[in-house]
């Protein structure tokens, strides 16, 4: 199969397209032919080994993927690195039945993203009808997705930083109702 291997540590330029065997799946595991795998923040940083944790190389990066399994089913799941390739492993909880209608792009971007943004607005914040909440970085994929969610579950006003123009020129569909001004300052102030 064909995948995109790590082999040494740096930029965009050791992503390299290598042949290796399909991976075979272990008890739990299910093996998914990848149709689209999603391109994460963190996997930039494990090819240049800045990530949380250390990398062993040689890696096949990607933690999101969207595709087939054996009997067929088309699901959207989490794995332990392998998703840029043809195939990829993961286990049997961290997939997810897509429904008809809903794109493999909308299915990736739900998968981490979305599930983050459910979280800090249900789990951490205990959003209620009528608040008003502020979503920083919110023209991001965690922040983008949780001004939409913030809107749909009735805040009362949804208020969003960004850091240029550029990204607070927004669609008026997932626009926060008050758009910021740039989160950073121009200079910071010194210790």
């Amino acid at each position: 199969m064909r995948a995109v291997q790590v082999s040494e540590f740096g930029g965009p330029e050791v992503l390299k397209v290598v042949e290796l065997p399909k991976p075979v799946p272990a008890e739990g595991q299910l093996l998914v032919k990848v149709d689209r795998a999603g391109i994460n923040y963190a996997d930039t940083h494990q090819a240049e080994n800045s990530y949380l944790s250390q990398q062993k190389l040689p890696f096949i990066p990607g933690g999101e993927i969207v595709g087939h399994t054996e009997d067929g089913r088309r699901v959207v799941a989490l794995s332990a690195g392998g998703g840029y390739a043809e195939y990829a492993l993961t286990h049997e909880s961290l997939a997810f039945e897509v429904p008809d209608g809903v794109s493999d792009a909308a299915a990736l971007a739900l998968i981490v993203q979305g599930t983050t943004a459910w979280h800090l607005l249900r789990t951490s914040s205990h959003m209620q009808v009528g608040e008003s909440v502020v979503v920083i970085s919110a023209a991001g994929g965690v922040g983008t997705l949780a001004v939409q969610l913030a809107k749909l579950w009735g805040a009362g006003r949804v208020i969003g930083t960004a850091s240029s123009d550029g990204k607070r020129a927004w669609p008026s569909t997932s626009a926060p109702t008050w758009r910021s001004t740039p989160t950073r300052p121009t200079r910071w102030p010194s210790a």
